[in-house]
């Protein structure tokens, strides 16, 4: 979908308007989904969680569709994995836990509009599966976040960039031709 049709289209504030999102999602969106998805379980999740739920959720979409599940740029950093517009929107929360959804900016030809979560849909079939899916990472990992940190640390991909990462390099991306390869003989995930 093209970002300026989608953005003018569907600027409101009304939380009447019903949005059905196409993939491959803004990752603000996926981000959001995923929030609203475990606050009202009251179960909210932490920045940490949610940055490495995105990162597998990628990756399963990489393998099992060959297509990638959102927008975005997943970078290498010292915690591992990070989509660094979704780490920008929810670090204020540091390691407390995520209860809201939160408006995002896009720029569409110079000019920045805000989107408002309410309202916009995944696709059902794409939401069941990513329900499964973080549903596994959470309860597997609620209690320590940080041992999916250290499964990230493990993994060739990050591996690869360890020194330049823990010398303060920065803005390292993952290839997803690389996450697709290793995880494409389903035998890594951490669920």
């Amino acid at each position: 979908m093209d970002d300026a049709i989608d953005v003018l289209n569907n600027f409101n504030s009304d939380n009447n308007n019903q949005i059905n999102l196409q993939r491959p999602y803004r990752v603000m969106d996926v981000a959001n989904y995923i929030v609203n998805r475990f606050s009202e379980q009251e179960h909210p999740i932490t920045n940490l969680l949610l940055l490495k739920m995105l990162y597998y959720l990628q990756a399963y979409f990489l393998v099992s569709d060959n297509e990638r599940l959102f927008t975005g740029k997943i970078q290498k950093w010292g915690y591992g994995p990070v989509e660094p517009i979704v780490y920008s929107y929810f670090k204020d929360n540091g390691a407390a836990p995520i209860w809201h959804s939160v408006q995002y900016a896009v720029n569409d030809d110079g000019m920045l509009r805000m989107i408002n979560p309410e309202g916009r849909h995944l696709q059902k079939n794409d939401r069941l599966r990513i329900d499964r899916i973080v549903d596994r990472l959470y309860n597997r990992y609620h209690k320590d976040p940080f041992e999916l940190v250290e499964i990230t640390h493990g993994e060739p991909m990050w591996l690869k960039d360890k020194d330049r990462i823990e010398n303060g390099v920065h803005n390292i991306e993952y290839n997803n031709q690389e996450i697709a390869e290793y995880f494409s003989n389903g035998e890594k995930w951490p669920w």
